[in-house]
């Protein structure tokens, strides 16, 4: 099995989520970083919905019956 690449990220934060995220990950038994990890693919995938619903928000709908009886076209 490869290896996963992985990379050094650094931030400022306010100290108060830097606690609150310690406290939590410490009473969940999680790793900071995997909490931060997972936040931001969350926050990535989201923008990524967002663009895409944008993308096509105007796009004419069909109901199933309509595309059943081939009005889709």
């Amino acid at each position: 099995m490869a290896q996963e690449e992985t990379a050094t990220l650094s931030t400022v934060i306010d100290a108060r989520v830097k606690r609150a995220l310690s406290h939590y990950c410490k009473r969940k038994g999680l790793k900071v970083r995997y909490v931060v990890e997972q936040a931001l693919i969350e926050q990535l995938e989201d923008e990524i919905d967002r663009e895409a619903y944008h993308a096509r928000k105007n796009e004419q709908l069909f109901s199933l019956e309509e595309v059943l009886a081939g009005r889709d076209e």
